[in-house]
């Protein structure tokens, strides 16, 4: 690495076109390159921010993938997860400035996993592999210069989490529920990304547990606490990550449907325990849908309950990682290669 390359490297930097790690700088060569791989023209507006009145081209969101350090053979993946972005469901201007400060969570789902190197067996949450890292930081880059409408709004998040820098899970090539996508209208084959903004992951800790209806009341304990931002706005959602040992006894007990109906049934407090602890407001807000004397569930739709087969055998480990309460829907897309 020449010293000019360091120089630039340090430029970025200070310029504030980083995420505060060290970027691959946006040479024209790599951008045309990576425009190229994706089919785009620089002029092309993939995007917009309409509450913002901000255009979002095919330039910027190359030179991004450039400088998160994205190959160009993942640009396939780039293009659609590009798309998932830009989707106004996916709303990443509120991602970017809520006090809840979510990460922007990338779902890989399909033969792409394994076509483009993602990593799925030991660590899948802390996968320090390219594809994982460099397209789950491609996605927190854009919401970070994206979702700022151009520099003119701020960052509120009042904690933040360690994936607002990379956030991407990938899902097991086999699954014995079928794939993760599904879930989500698509056919079995397909390869699909999905984002939506997340909360960190909470570990779900169950080594005795002899039967699969227990590891999914550990589960649904951890869904339903107290602690559960989406218990005042009623529409959060939460995506289950299932790994073997766990998978193993859930499966074997229950189909999909059936484990989804259990934690959604499962997972609630009485509406007075929430009051005395101040999770309901004395007057809340009729789009709360708080119903006194009943026992509140976080989720406002089954629905929005999903589960994704990753990781390793060897630990009885699974995790819930929930969704920001301010979105409504998983967005996804077909990669196409």
């Amino acid at each position: 690495m020449t010293l000019e390359v360091v120089d630039d490297i340090m430029n970025c930097m200070e310029n504030g076109w980083t995420d505060g790690l060290p970027v691959i700088p946006p040479y024209g060569s790599l951008v045309d390159e990576m425009l190229e791989a994706i089919g785009w023209s620089a002029s092309d507006v993939v995007g917009k921010i309409e509450n913002q009145n901000l255009q979002v081209r095919a330039e910027h969101l190359a030179a991004t993938a450039v400088m998160s350090g994205c190959k160009i053979e993942y640009a396939p993946v780039i293009k659609a997860l590009s798309e998932c972005l830009l989707d106004p469901q996916a709303h990443i201007s509120g991602t970017e400035v809520t006090t809840g400060g979510p990460g922007v969570l990338v779902i890989v789902s399909g033969p792409a996993v394994e076509k483009f190197g993602f990593a799925y067996g030991a660590n899948p949450l802390g996968a320090t592999n390219r594809a994982n890292a460099t397209i789950g930081r491609f996605a927190n880059m854009v919401r970070l210069f994206c979702g700022r409408g151009g520099g003119v709004l701020t960052t509120h998040g009042t904690i933040g989490h360690p994936g607002r820098y990379s956030y991407c899970v990938a899902e097991h090539p086999k699954t014995i529920w079928g794939a993760y996508h599904t879930q989500h209208g698509f056919e079995e084959e397909d390869s699909v990304v999905s984002v939506v903004a997340a909360e960190a992951p909470n570990s779900v800790n169950n080594h005795y547990g002899e039967t699969g209806e227990s590891v999914l009341l550990t589960i649904a304990d951890c869904i339903g606490h107290a602690g559960a931002t989406s218990y005042y706005w009623h529409y959060g959602g939460n995506l289950v990550v299932l790994p073997p040992d766990h998978m193993d006894l859930v499966s074997s007990q229950y189909t999909r449907e059936e484990a989804r109906q259990f934690l959604f049934d499962q997972a609630r407090m009485s509406t007075e325990e929430l009051a005395v602890m101040g999770r309901i407001p004395k007057n809340p807000v009729p789009e709360s849908n708080v119903e006194w004397g009943t026992m509140r569930s976080p989720l406002g739709s089954i629905d929005r309950l999903t589960f994704i087969e990753t990781g390793i055998d060897g630990g009885r480990f699974s995790a819930v990682i929930p969704f920001w309460a301010g979105i409504l829907e998983v967005v996804s897309r077909k990669i196409v290669y």
